[in-house]
C-alpha cells in the first residue's frame, strides 16, 4: 500500500507472499474465517493480475484495492458496509459473506489478527484461537463485554543468507556446501517475551468491547507486553490482559528480507554491515548454532505445520538475491511514502 510505482519491490514481496503467507492461510484446519488482504489501487497491474490468480475462488479470501486499513470491521461506529468499504474495489471473494460478517461483528466476538505479505501462520492458529475465545469471551453461549489480546509464543524466521555465528563449526560447514551457502536459505526459531512480534497478533472483542475499550489505538510490539497485564497462564477464562499461544510452537514464520519494512534483524550478505546483527553476535550461545545443524529438521516442520515447501523457498531466495540491490533501492524509496516512515537505520 502506498508504494504502488515500486514494482521490483512488489515482485519480491510476492514472491514471499506465494512462498509462505499463502500456503498457511490455505492450510488452515479451521475454514471459518474471512481473510482480506489489502493492496494499492493503483498496483501494477501484472502483480493484481498475479493474486486475483491465487486468491480466486475462494469465497472468504478478500483482495481489495485500497490504501486504508480501518480497524475493528464496524465496532467503533455504527457504520453502513458502503462506507467501511468507501471507494475500494473488491476484486476477489463473496461480498454478499463479507456484508453479512460485517453485520454480525458488532453483535458478536470477533477476533482480528495482523499478517503481513511475507508472514505465515501455524496450520491450527485460526482454529485454537476461536477455541481460546470462546472460553475467555464467551458465557453461557453468549459474547461477554471484555476484550483479549493474543500473541505467538515462537516465531520461526526465514533468511536467504546464513544468519548464524560464524563459529569454527558453521565455517566448516558453510565450505562444504554448493557456492556456500544453502540454496533454500536458512530458519532459527525464537521466542522473545517483549514483544508482541506481527504475525498472529490477534484482538479479541467480545460484546460491546471495541479498541476504545482497551485504552489505546497503536501501540509499538514491545509496548504492547508492557503497557498491558499478562494473562494468567492458568485462567483460560481472564480477560483484558494479553495471552500467548504456547500450544502452538511455532506459531508464525516471518521471512526477514531486503523486502522488510525496517529491516530488522536482516541479513544482507555484507559482512561488515552483519557483524552488528543481533543473531551474529551470540557466537557463545550454544542453542542457537545446534539450529543451524539441525536445517532439516526445521524446514520438515516448516512444511507439516505451514505448509510451506524447500523447493518454494529456493525459488523466492533466487528472485531476491538476483535482484537485492534494485529491491533494496525500492525498500529504502517506499519507506518514506505516505503511511511509511523514514529509518536511519535502515538507510545505513
Amino acid at each position: 500500500q502506498g508504494q504502488s510505482g515500486l514494482l521490483e519491490l512488489g515482485r519480491a514481496r510476492l514472491a514471499l507472499f506465494e512462498t509462505f503467507c499463502l500456503p498457511s492461510m490455505l492450510a488452515q484446519s479451521s475454514t471459518d474465517f474471512i481473510w482480506i488482504v489489502r493492496i494499492d489501487p493503483m498496483l501494477d497491474s501484472s502483480l493484481v493480475s498475479d493474486l486475483v490468480e491465487m486468491l480466486q475462488g475462494r469465497q472468504q479470501f478478500f483482495l481489495i484495492g485500497s490504501n486504508a486499513n480501518p480497524e475493528g470491521f464496524g465496532r467503533t461506529a455504527v457504520t453502513p458496509f458502503s462506507d467501511y468499504l468507501g471507494d475500494a474495489t473488491v476484486l476477489t471473494g463473496n461480498i454478499t459473506l463479507l456484508e453479512n460478517a460485517y453485520g454480525r461483528s458488532s453483535s458478536s466476538v470477533y477476533l482480528e489478527t495482523r499478517l503481513d505479505a511475507d508472514d505465515g501462520l501455524h496450520r491450527d492458529f485460526i482454529r485454537t484461537l476461536q477455541l481460546e475465545s470462546q472460553l475467555s469471551l464467551m458465557k453461557n453461549g453468549h459474547p461477554v463485554d471484555p476484550w483479549r489480546l493474543w500473541c505467538v509464543h515462537a516465531t520461526m524466521e526465514y533468511h536467504p543468507f546464513n544468519p548464524y555465528p560464524e563459529t569454527d563449526e558453521v565455517l566448516a560447514a558453510e565450505r562444504l556446501l554448493q557456492n556456500g551457502t544453502q540454496p533454500s536459505g536458512y530458519l532459527v526459531m525464537y521466542s522473545d517475551k517483549g514483544i508482541c512480534v506481527t504475525p498472529g497478533l490477534t484482538f479479541g472483542y467480545g460484546g460491546r468491547a471495541s479498541r476504545e475499550s482497551i485504552g489505546f489505538e497503536r501501540l509499538r510490539h514491545d509496548q504492547i507486553v508492557k503497557k498491558i497485564k499478562a494473562c494468567n497462564k492458568e485462567d483460560d477464562n481472564e480477560v483484558q490482559c494479553v495471552s500467548r499461544l504456547r500450544n502452538l510452537v511455532p506459531g508464525a514464520v516471518r521471512a526477514r528480507t531486503a523486502t522488510s519494512a525496517g529491516m530488522s534483524n536482516v541479513i544482507t550478505g555484507n559482512a561488515t554491515y552483519d557483524k552488528t546483527n543481533g543473531l551474529k553476535s551470540r557466537a557463545t550461545n550454544a542453542k542457537l548454532i545446534r539450529q543451524y545443524f539441525a536445517q532439516d529438521h526445521l524446514w520438515n516442520g516448516l512444511n507439516q505445520l505451514f505448509s510451506v515447501r524447500k523447493a518454494d523457498a529456493s525459488h523466492a531466495k533466487s528472485f531476491i538475491t538476483e535482484r537485492l540491490a534494485l529491491i533494496a533501492k525500492e525498500n529504502l524509496a517506499g519507506q518514506c511514502t505516505a503511511g511509511h516512515s523514514c529509518k536511519n537505520r535502515t538507510k545505513d
